[in-house]
């Protein structure tokens, strides 16, 4: 695996590094754009050469092939063809050691035994390029197609075209000059500007990862240095106490101040080594995130340096524990106000009973009168410290103190007892249903939450300071966490369609951003991209230039027969030797350009055929079967008759120069071939009566890859005859005809036809990888574009709830004269404290609103650039529930207080 870390490091201190390679894979991808399109619209402009020793068979010379050649034979890459008629050596088809000067080898000749027409020979054609390897097979199958171009030619009355089609083959095998596959340059052109957008990607995530870590950390810095600034401060609020604590005398407060002393001194040793420790992890921190060269003092031996994420939670837990220290030392010895750190430790459980007892008819009712009467307790125990404290000091204090701490331990003891009985109610009343199952991180969450709204945001967590209090051993549960598992239980009885669920019950209004992005499953994310790249992948290699060279291709050609002229005597041909119906045309009738264009439209609309793909003119050659070759009919194959090879290739001159009588312009005189756009068909007329279409001579020449145009020599030497003496049936001559015209406009399509430039595998994994990679980079696009959505989305919303809780600030702020009239004048009468329980809610009310004040405020003062992100979202929904539940509790104070003075039949006469 790779070293993330050693990556991470490197991408910290060269961040320029992924840029720079992006735009270099940018350049690159433009440069292979502009060779692709260059190799992809590239067309072959290199002549190709010819050596052709002496006057040879088929009329190939020198000449002849040079004049078939022009404007034909071009190659991507240029080579040289030397043509010969004799055999080749072992040296030259086996070990490519062609004579200087030529890169192609190719003998004209035939083996009287064996005119090879079944299996070509493969001896009789040499490469070069391909000899030199040491594997045989592409040697031996570009020697055979080669050598079977040439017979396919040969076959179909071309002389020096033979040889130009068989160099064009050769062209298209070896001398390609590589793969012109618009999938596969397109690929790779491409792949590298999606790697450099990828990268992008990837580092715009990864900087927005090391911004936020830069906070992170930033923030836990200033945590750090503003305990470590207030060290001395600190160090003399606990020198002073622990002086005060050493002075006492009597034996009951002198063994109180004893167990203080000892626990303020545990903690200011473990600040002070924390601290210290803490110093040196931002050393190291520093010097990995912000500067490689910051020194850092080893202490000890080196060991793995401290994470981040620890370094931001000890450094916030240090300046709890430094808090907690500062308050508990002044005021355990009298030197500072308890009421304002009681009334801390006190708000977060005396918030949560207050919204369970909004709840009243979803609780037993002297459950409920008895939990209002424990916070009352507990809410009059934080006013006696804020008076009891703060004006003197000495034993009588310590004792004082260490007095209210234990009623104050008692108090919270009852409160839990009070709030596990209307649990056990709850849980019993809700029976198997979701409430009776919250998990203890659900409630720890919740009273995290319900700190962080007591304190401003400023900490999640008061177990340091009660613990520092000496209220409760470090890693207890406060009475919060109860109440706020009651209160889950609470909302669940309320969502079941108990009573009107309270705002802590609803989806918190600040985070939109969840119901803006859709939710994709992880899995989604990694199939999908590849699932389109081997789909990509099979859909090119399916349609690559010559990837499939068989049959089975839907036939295009739509073009007519251009013309038809007949070369012979018309009267040669015979009537129908079957009888022949009333009204049908006579046989010769049957032989025009219109009855031979109807049935070639027949055939391609009822058969498998098309009609021709380029122009051509039809030269009808009626030709006596024994006064050009010698034929025999063949045993056993019905009216198949057999004809010499060699002598029908004899009689193509013969067959060329009448029908170059008959159209001059069908032959090309430089070089005694087919011109293109012509065909002559060979029509054979037995002695019997009896004709059969030949294989037609034309002027298209037989290229490329498995082609079928003049393959098949049986067609030529094996003709069908029909209409011989005693048939009950007779194929019209004319059907014959656009049935051989059919057939060969078939073979027309599938010639020409190119090997395959680059292997199958290779051409799939190409598109493929750069379909994944594609698909890749839209997923991580579409992601950031969510995100940014989201964000953006986020935050007009925190906007808009900001306006909405100044406006609620505003009228609580307006009401708060009356509100505090409610709270203490008319409800402490009866709080059965003297008021104080009254007076401190309202105190612990009225102080709250000031922070939503503040904090409110200064949410708004913030730059726009720092008004997003989740961050500031989250500090506005938590001010958000803050100000819901500080209008809930104004209500509900204005609420009681009203039913209490209409209760009231004094009241009622003063009124």
């Amino acid at each position: 695996m790779p070293d993330t870390s050693r990556l991470v490091t490197i991408l910290r201190r060269a961040r320029w590094l992924v840029p720079v390679l992006a735009l270099g894979l940018a350049a690159l991808s433009a440069g292979l754009g502009q060779l692709a399109y260059a190799r992809v619209l590239a067309q072959p402009e290199h002549p190709i050469s010819f050596i052709v020793e002496g006057d040879l068979p088929h009329g190939i010379t020198q000449e002849t092939v040079e004049a078939a050649a022009e404007g034909r034979a071009l190659s991507y890459e240029p080579f040289t063809v030397l043509v010969v008629e004799r055999e080749l050596t072992w040296d030259e088809y086996e070990h490519g050691e062609i004579p200087q000067g030529a890169d192609v080898m190719l003998s004209v000749g035939f083996d009287p035994a064996d005119p090879d027409l079944t299996l070509p020979d493969a001896r009789r054609a040499a490469v070069a390029e391909l000899a030199a390897l040491d594997d045989w097979r592409p040697q031996y199958r570009v020697s055979t197609d080669v050598r079977e171009t040439f017979l396919n030619n040969v076959t179909q009355g071309h002389g020096p075209g033979a040889v130009v089609g068989a160099a064009l083959t050769a062209a298209s095998e070896v001398y390609d000059g590589g793969t012109r596959s618009p999938a596969y340059w397109g690929a790779i052109a491409v792949l590298p500007l999606l790697v450099a957008l990828m990268m992008t990607l990837l580092w715009l995530r990864f900087v927005t990862r090391e911004r936020a870590r830069l906070r992170a950390f930033s923030r836990a810095r200033l945590q750090l240095a503003r305990v470590v600034l207030e060290l001395d401060l600190l160090e003399a609020h606990f020198r002073i106490a622990d002086a005060e604590l050493g002075r006492v005398t009597g034996r009951a407060a002198r063994n109180v101040a004893e167990d203080v002393r000892g626990a303020l001194q545990a903690d200011w040793s473990a600040i002070r080594r924390d601290s210290l420790r803490l110093a040196h992890a931002e050393q190291v921190l520093t010097r990995e995130l912000l500067d490689p060269r910051a020194p850092v003092h080893e202490r000890g031996k080196p060991g793995e340096p401290m994470p981040l994420a620890e370094f931001a939670a000890s450094a916030d837990a240090l300046r709890r524990r430094a808090d907690a220290l500062a308050a508990s030392s002044s005021l355990r010895v009298g030197h500072a106000a308890g009421g304002t750190v009681l009334g801390r430790v006190a708000l977060p459980p005396a918030l949560a009973v207050e919204e369970i007892l909004r709840h009243r008819d979803a609780l037993p009712r002297r459950d409920a009168e008895n939990l209002a009467k424990q916070r009352r307790a507990l809410l009059a125990l934080v006013q006696e410290g804020e008076s009891s404290f703060g004006t003197e000091s000495g034993p009588d204090v310590i004792v004082r103190h260490a007095d209210l701490i234990d009623r104050w331990r008692r108090t919270e003891k009852r409160l839990t007892g009070a709030l596990a009985k209307v649990d056990r109610a709850l849980r019993n009343r809700l029976g198997n249903g979701s409430g009776s199952r919250i998990s203890d991180d659900d409630v720890t969450a919740r009273e995290r939450e319900r700190v962080r709204v007591a304190t401003g945001g400023q900490m999640d967590t008061l177990d340091d300071l009660r613990t520092s209090l000496g209220i409760s051993p470090r890693g207890s549960r406060a009475p919060s966490w109860l109440a706020e598992r009651v209160l889950l239980r609470v909302e669940s009885l309320d969502g079941a369609g108990g009573t009107e669920p309270s705002s802590r019950g609803r989806r918190r209004p600040a985070d939109v951003s969840g119901a803006v992005a859709p939710s994709i499953p992880g899995t989604a994310l990694v199939a999908v991209p590849v699932i389109v790249a081997l789909v990509s992948g099979w859909i090119a290699v399916s349609t690559m230039e010559g990837g499939d060279t068989g049959y089975g291709r839907t036939l295009v050609g739509d073009r007519p027969l251009a013309a038809l002229h007949i070369a012979g005597d018309i009267s040669l041909i015979p009537d129908y030797a079957a009888p022949q119906r009333d009204g049908e045309p006579s046989n010769a009738e049957t032989l025009t350009l219109e009855s031979v264009r109807e049935q070639m439209e027949r055939n391609a609309r009822y058969g498998d055929h098309a009609l021709l793909p380029e122009r051509v003119e039809l030269i009808v050659a009626l030709l006596p079967l024994d006064d050009y070759v010698s034929a025999r009919p063949i045993a056993g194959a019905g009216n198949r008759i057999e004809i010499d090879y060699l002598d029908l290739l004899d009689a193509y001159p013969r067959i060329k120069r009448e029908a170059a009588a008959v159209q001059p312009e069908a032959i090309d005189p430089a070089t005694g071939d087919v011109r293109p756009g012509h065909a002559i068909l060979p029509l054979w007329l037995g002695a019997d009566g009896s004709y059969g279409a030949g294989l037609p001579l034309t002027g298209e020449l037989s290229t490329g890859v498995d082609s079928r145009l003049g393959a098949y020599d049986f067609v030529a030497t094996e003709p069908s005859m029909y209409n011989a003496p005693g048939e009950e049936w007779s194929l019209p001559i004319g059907a014959a005809v656009a049935s051989t015209m059919s057939d060969l406009g078939r073979q027309m399509e599938y010639n020409n036809q190119r090997a395959p430039g680059i292997e199958p595998a290779a051409l799939f994994w190409t598109v493929a990888i750069a379909a994944w990679t594609a698909m890749q980079t839209l997923v991580l696009a579409g992601l950031s574009l969510a995100q940014i959505v989201r964000r953006n989305a986020g935050t007009r919303e925190s906007r808009r709830q900001l306006r909405e809780m100044r406006e609620k600030l505003n009228r609580l702020a307006l009401g708060l004269d009356l509100s505090r009239l409610d709270a203490v004048a008319v409800l402490g009468a009866v709080d059965g404290h003297g008021g104080r329980a009254a007076e401190t809610d309202q105190h612990l009310y009225e102080t709250l609103l000031l922070t939503a004040w503040r904090e409110v405020q200064e949410l708004e003062e913030l730059p726009r650039r720092r008004q997003r992100g989740p961050e500031w979202r989250t500090r506005v929904a938590r001010m958000q529930e803050v100000i819901d539940s500080l209008a809930e509790r104004d209500a509900d104070v204005a609420a009681q207080a009203l039913a209490l003075i209409r209760s009231d039949p004094a009241a009622d006469r003063s009124s």
